[in-house]
């Protein structure tokens, strides 16, 4: 399999814009409580209820319009509706449907207000994420060593993404909320077998594979960071391995939806 660069340049350029600016908004919230989890299982923060300065949610979202418009002068007006609907109730909706990234809430949503199908929830959530990383923080204690089925055992994201860690450690890493926990080198991070894995190479990269699982069709992308010359944020790996993912689905293999596949 030959090594793929599927990524558009401007494209990357404004991932890495993205991410810049999450940085940012996480170094801004301030005095972010967990009140209550409904819950007893995972993944946890679907069941939480999240207190946060829902001004800054709502500047982080037009910051995040701001960008989009500058990038794409076409983008403006929308951008500008969009800020004019962003009331208090709005905003708490987003929030709550986008960490749970409800598309079917976002799809009716940008028909009723005819705008992009694609924007409402792709603003809602990556202005959330900023909010979910510092909730998985706070929950850290309570997830070391919690039980995970299929994802991310704090907010859900399918386990898709690894890190071979400075041990040699397939750490599986939540590229959304940023959450990690260590898993069996050879497993499935979906259904947890270990007979069914096979591990797919990339020629000409030695740094990157791809876990696949034959029992549930499920697969994982696997970097190794000890051979990286550059540390860069996971979520940013996840974008720019977006070959994997294609490498990965032309051979049959995609993020298993068997949600009682096992817990391991």
């Amino acid at each position: 399999m030959a090594k793929m660069n599927v990524l558009d340049e401007n494209y990357e350029k404004l991932q890495q814009e993205i991410q810049s600016l999450s940085d940012k908004w996480r170094g801004e919230i301030v005095n972010l409580r967990i009140e209550e989890i409904t819950g007893d299982g995972s993944p946890i923060l679907p069941q939480a209820e999240l207190s946060i300065d829902f001004s800054q949610y709502q500047l982080f979202i037009e910051e995040l319009l701001q960008m989009l418009g500058h990038n794409n002068e076409g983008m403006i007006h929308t951008a500008d509706k969009i800020k004019a609907l962003l009331t208090k109730d709005v905003l708490q909706a987003w929030f709550k449907e986008a960490i749970v990234v409800n598309h079917f809430y976002f799809k009716n949503y940008a028909d009723e207000n005819n705008l992009p199908d694609w924007l409402p929830i792709f603003v809602a959530e990556q202005a959330a994420r900023p909010f979910l990383q510092e909730a998985t923080v706070l929950l850290e204690s309570q997830l070391k060593g919690m039980n995970h089925t299929n994802g991310c055992p704090s907010c859900g994201e399918p386990a898709r993404f690894a890190l071979l860690n400075k041990k040699g450690k397939k750490e599986l890493t939540c590229p959304r909320c940023l959450h990690a926990w260590e898993e069996k080198k050879i497993s499935c991070a979906h259904c947890g077998s270990e007979d069914s894995l096979v591990i797919l190479k990339v020629e000409g990269d030695e740094s990157a594979e791809i876990h696949a699982c034959h029992t549930c069709k499920g697969y994982t992308k696997v970097i190794d960071s000890r051979k990286m010359f550059k540390k860069e944020s996971p979520t940013l790996l996840d974008v720019k391995s977006i070959h994997l993912d294609y490498i990965a689905q032309e051979k049959g293999f995609g993020v298993s939806d068997d949600s009682g596949a096992g817990t391991h």
